[in-house]
């Protein structure tokens, strides 16, 4: 029997084991050692195949995965062990062929079998539960079920595009495996991906209740086969609008699923296999992966300091859009969370968004009703100067103005204990100068939110020149705590993020004066991989903000240059979205049009031979450069972690690396 790697010591630890009932029913236990998570590597699939070589013999009534891990059924393939194979295209063949055997001769056991899945259940995680009759599913919030593969600039090989599609359907296979997101157990049932949902102590009982209706009969679906064409051709239609051709894995896997429909089940996997091997090779998938290993090492980025208790409780100032987006997201992650503003009129206002961040947040299957519920009720608010002291934590949200920021925080700090973490949510103010105005200014940090707070990963934590080891140290497991991800950054104009995305927004604001042509501009920069205009962009910023923030940069920085026509966006008090013209007019917040009247005032003189290229050169070139020197002056450790914060912090054309990864192409 062909295998791509050796066999495995004897003294290893094992990650699966097989126990069979008197009721003749197997259950393979799924605990991999000493990691808290369960991946399919080479002892997994060494381990599962002598499992499978041993009951082939035995007379049993019925097989069922479990997971003894508390959050994890199966991650996934061990994405290191592939990353190590990428341009070994024999040993890939062999990685891929060998677990789709494996899987196929899970479904060819003569007996019903189920996966019993809690905890995450994502890639070929999910595709082993796809080739056992049944998949039960627990309702805990903790059981996200999903192929995430084309995040990664890959798709599915392990059966995934063969067996979903023949399961649900085609276009429902088509929208899962192209979304890449996980989902709750309750919506995967929905689809028909999961059979069962059940408390997590009756998996095993729920699972033998399958078992003893037989294996299932397999349905073809006559609808999909005839109209594979058809649905192929709008999702490569909605694709395209989508992507502008820049990731290769969603066409291959609408073209791989909506072929492998049409044939047989041997042919479909060969599919599989031969667009694995095509995408992994391609600089695309290279950088996606390398996206994917920084974010885990965010995930568990750690700080030398003494940590103290797990922080519990945070105040916010200000219910305005970010403090209120701030305090949405800690009460979703079950913080306790106080909000003080001046006014009831403002923390009405501040409540209502609240609310709505959390019933779009139901609609949009992030969390139950239940859980929505729970989470508001996390929420207090409050508009007298009462004490602070039992706050872990004070994040402060308001207007961005030096003196304003100074007043308020030396007043709410003494109303704080001595261990309070004070942090400011300001996204250009120097935080050693606002700390210098502090008693305890080795409690003070930046703990940078970017807008909109539920949907942004990033958060910037800057440090001052007084800044406290621990105080680091507890920021950074602050926000891994609440499930975002950490970048550790020097006080500077602008902090990281800032500082390379505001040149390139005045740049094109300067291009903009020679080439007049607002849609021209946005439309390049999409379709060179960022996901809007740098004008659509200034319209959600808004503009007087951007403008701050801009002039901040030009006073602090010496060869930081304001175009000619900058100060003319403050005249007519268009700031964008938020007054209802911008770059765009607004209509009920929906963009409209281009806004003609403040385009013809800031144009400067028009040249016709200004090209495309040359626009997104330069608007490309004025980033790698600030990068370069944000890496120069040690705002950050490394260009990986550069290039992973703009990635995450503004969307910068993933597939292209980041801006000092692109540089080096």
């Amino acid at each position: 029997m062909c295998r791509w790697w050796s066999r495995r010591s004897s003294m290893d630890k094992s990650t699966l084991n097989l126990e069979i009932g008197k009721n003749k029913i197997g259950i393979i236990s799924i605990d991999q050692p000493d990691t808290g998570a369960n991946v399919m590597n080479e002892n997994f699939f060494h381990e599962l195949t002598d499992i499978l070589e041993d009951i082939s013999t035995q007379k049993l009534n019925g097989l069922i995965f479990i997971s003894k891990k508390p959050k994890v059924f199966l991650a996934g393939a061990d994405l290191q062990a592939m990353q190590s194979s990428i341009g070994d295209d024999d040993k890939l063949r062999q990685l891929i062929e060998y677990g789709q055997k494996t899987f196929n001769d899970i479904q060819a056991l003569p007996f019903p079998t189920v996966a019993a899945i809690h905890g995450v259940c994502l890639g070929g995680g999910l595709e082993l539960s796809l080739a056992c009759d049944y998949r039960v599913a627990s309702s805990e919030a903790a059981t996200k079920i999903g192929l995430p593969e084309v995040m990664l600039g890959i798709l599915p090989a392990w059966g995934g595009c063969t067996r979903l599609p023949r399961l649900i359907g085609l276009i429902k296979a088509l929208n899962f495996i192209l979304a890449g997101r996980p989902y709750n157990s309750k919506y995967c049932k929905k689809l028909g991906i999961v059979d069962a949902i059940t408390y997590k102590d009756q998996l095993i009982s729920k699972s033998i209740e399958l078992i003893n209706k037989g294996t299932r009969e397999k349905k073809k679906d006559l609808i999909s086969n005839l109209c594979s064409p058809i649905i192929s051709h709008f999702a490569k239609k909605a694709t395209l609008r989508k992507t502008k051709g820049n990731y290769p894995a969603p066409l291959k896997i609408i073209n791989v699923v909506s072929k492998g429909i049409k044939t047989g089940k041997e042919k479909s996997l060969l599919l599989e296999k031969d667009a694995f091997i095509e995408l992994v090779n391609t600089d695309v998938c290279k950088n996606l992966i390398r996206i994917f290993f920084l974010q885990e090492a965010a995930k568990k980025l750690k700080y030398d300091s003494i940590i103290k208790e797990k922080i519990s409780k945070a105040v916010i100032i200000g219910s305005g859009t970010m403090g209120g987006g701030i305090a949405q997201w800690l009460a979703s992650r079950n913080i306790n969370v106080l909000i003080k503003d001046i006014s009831i009129e403002q923390l009405s206002a501040g409540l209502k968004n609240i609310g709505n961040l959390f019933v779009k947040g139901v609609l949009k299957h992030k969390f139950d009703r239940p859980a929505a519920r729970k989470s508001i009720s996390n929420i207090s608010v409050t508009t007298d100067d009462i004490t602070l002291k039992d706050r872990d934590i004070l994040i402060e949200a308001i207007a961005e103005d030096f003196n304003i920021k100074t007043k308020v925080l030396q007043q709410l700090e003494k109303r704080c204990s001595k261990d309070t973490i004070i942090a400011t949510n300001t996204s250009a103010i120097s935080i050693s100068e606002l700390a210098s105005k502090m008693q305890r200014p080795e409690k003070f940090i930046g703990i940078h939110f970017f807008n909109p707070v539920h949907q942004m990963k990033l958060v910037e934590i800057v440090i001052g020149k007084q800044t406290s080891q621990e105080t680091i140290g507890r920021a950074v497991e602050f926000v891994k705590s609440i499930g975002k991800l950490p970048v550790v950054v020097k006080d500077s104009p602008g902090f990281l993020v800032n500082r390379i995305l505001l040149p390139y927004l005045v740049e094109s604001i300067r291009i903009l004066g020679i080439v007049g042509d607002v849609e021209r501009i946005d439309k390049l920069m999409v379709k060179f991989g960022m996901p809007m205009g740098p004008f659509r962009l200034l319209d959600e910023i808004g503009l007087d903000v951007a403008v701050h923030v801009a002039s901040d940069l030009a006073d602090r920085l010496d060869d930081f240059n304001m175009p000619g026509n900058f100060d003319t966006i403050m005249v007519n008090k268009e700031f964008g979205k938020k007054t209802g013209a911008g770059f765009y007019t607004y209509n009920k917040g929906k963009r409209m049009e281009v806004n003609d009247n403040l385009v013809s005032q800031l144009q400067l003189s028009i040249e016709k031979e200004y090209t495309d290229e040359k626009i997104v050169n330069e608007l490309t070139q004025v980033m790698v450069d600030e990068a370069n020197k944000c890496l120069y002056e040690g705002i950050v450790d490394s260009s990986d972690i550069l290039d992973f914060a703009m990635i995450m912090g503004t969307g910068w054309a993933p597939f292209r690396g980041g801006p000092i990864q692109f540089s080096k192409k």
